[in-house]
């Protein structure tokens, strides 16, 4: 009996030589996990509300019209098509404010699972985003409608938004896991960064037109990678335009970036988590 506990493998972290690979690993062999903590989340969410799913799309197109009827008369912007202008910006902008918002908080409320059971904490940050990225996909359902609606010639441009949905999610995951990190260090994390997302709104041309920045500001202004996604959405969505090359390589620069340090730094402080949580 002595022999056989003597040979039986133990998990140490403090013996994992490369934690960003290992967590590459350990994600993929917990792949159903991952998968199954997102349908079980999805569930919990909507359980309880009596719109359910369909709270999901209610919930842009509601804020869409809002911000119709605010700026379309107190600021007269002439933007072709713009209940749709507004729309699309909001899909995007939304799935990135959620999902890194989600994230801060998901460390902290898996505290207790964090001590008990070994999992690749990605898993935690993953399974949030993955919920996010269904109520992006819904929001499409509003968008046709009202693209109909609306009027609006789709070209063969709009497969264009493939690329661009998987250039976003690797920045969305990589400031997710950058947020996560931080929160369980600094508590007050989850207060700032509620102001640096609303900041971060209002520099992002959701609903007013890019021609509004001054133009010795614009160079500046271009560089916020929310910038560069949103335009590299609607572009070939709603004006059946093939966006600049210089968008995508910011789009794929900004992506890869963002996601391989926030992966390192994730990584290399995630066995601290269940200290400090």
């Amino acid at each position: 009996m002595q022999e056989n506990l003597s040979q039986k493998p133990i998990y140490d972290s403090a013996k994992l030589t490369n934690s960003f690979f290992e967590e590459i690993k350990g994600l993929k062999e917990n792949s159903y996990i991952l998968r199954r903590m997102i349908y079980t989340n999805f569930k919990t969410r909507y359980k309880r509300s009596y719109l359910g799913v369909v709270w999901s799309m209610l919930n842009p197109l509601l804020n869409m019209i809002v911000f119709v009827i605010i700026f379309s008369n107190l600021f007269r912007f002439d933007v072709p098509h713009y209940p749709l202008y507004i729309l699309s910006g909001n899909m995007i902008f939304t799935f990135f404010s959620q999902s890194t918002s989600e994230a801060m908080m998901q460390i902290i409320a898996n505290a207790g699972m964090l001590r008990r059971v070994y999992l690749p904490k990605t898993v935690y940050i993953l399974a949030g985003i993955g919920i996010n990225g269904i109520n992006l996909i819904l929001t499409f359902i509003p968008f046709i409608l009202i693209a109909l609606i609306d009027r609006l010639a789709l070209s063969w441009t709009v497969i264009l938004i493939i690329p661009v949905l998987f250039l976003l999610s690797l920045f969305v995951v990589g400031i997710s896991l950058i947020v996560a990190t931080i929160t369980p260090f600094l508590n007050d994390f989850s207060q700032i960064w509620s102001v640096i997302i609303t900041l971060w709104m209002y520099l992002t041309p959701l609903f007013y037109p890019v021609n509004i920045i001054p133009e010795h500001l614009i160079g500046i202004y271009q560089l916020n990678p929310m910038y560069i996604y949103v335009t590299l959405f609607r572009d070939p969505l709603l004006y059946a335009k093939i966006p600049e090359l210089s968008l995508w390589l910011g789009g794929l620069i900004y992506g890869v970036i963002i996601f391989a340090f926030g992966w390192w730094l994730f990584t290399k402080n995630s066995n601290e988590f269940a200290y400090r949580a």
